[in-house]
């Protein structure tokens, strides 16, 4: 399987920035009205940015990003609208995990999501991405350049590198995601030069 469930959020600032944003999974949930289990749309990535900017729906992984992303604890609706612009975003894992959050994909799933995400970034083209998971990194396709464990960068076929920094999973605190530092880290990567061939 090469093409992708989930089809990206694209922010309207993405040609320019050319930034693509990488959780891990999406999981089944059930509906506040009829109790009726609910599987992630092809267009969920797009739909939780939008749940993202309205407070009284609670999503940790969004609330976490948020604020590094605005780089303010309590960021506006205003505000997080503004920073989606300048990202795509989009899903690793190209199936629900299950019924409800903190399930871990299986190993089939991560081994059908690599073929994905590398025919992704061919058609998106990112410079830079941010992977929000250490522990999604450690499954994903080798990297053709290592900087360091955290930044390394895949080769497209036309020899283009795509940079990519691996961050703490914002809903696991057991990665040890601070938003604060987040920020900086996005920040950082966001300005540096990096080269875009080996």
């Amino acid at each position: 399987m090469s093409n992708s469930y989930f089809e990206p959020w694209t922010g309207e600032n993405y040609d320019t920035t050319k930034l693509l944003i990488v959780s891990e999974s999406a999981y089944d949930w059930r509906d506040r009205d009829n109790g009726q289990q609910m599987t992630p749309a092809p267009s969920h990535p797009t739909t939780t940015v939008r749940w993202s900017t309205d407070p009284s729906i609670k999503l940790p992984y969004f609330a976490c990003m948020n604020r590094a992303l605005c780089r303010t604890e309590k960021p506006s609706p205003a505000q997080i609208r503004e920073a989606w612009k300048d990202y795509a975003y989009t899903i690793y894992v190209q199936s629900t995990v299950g019924l409800g959050a903190g399930k871990r994909p299986r190993p089939e799933q991560f081994r059908e999501a690599n073929c994905c995400f590398l025919s992704l970034i061919e058609k998106l083209r990112p410079r830079k991405v941010i992977i929000t998971g250490k522990a999604m990194w450690s499954k994903m396709p080798p990297s053709a350049v290592w900087f360091i464990d955290d930044l390394q960068a895949y080769k497209l076929e036309d020899g283009d590198l795509v940079w990519c920094l691996a961050l703490p999973h914002p809903a696991n605190r057991r990665e040890g995601f601070n938003w604060k530092h987040v920020a900086e880290q996005i920040r950082v990567f966001k300005s540096m030069e990096l080269p875009r061939r080996d």
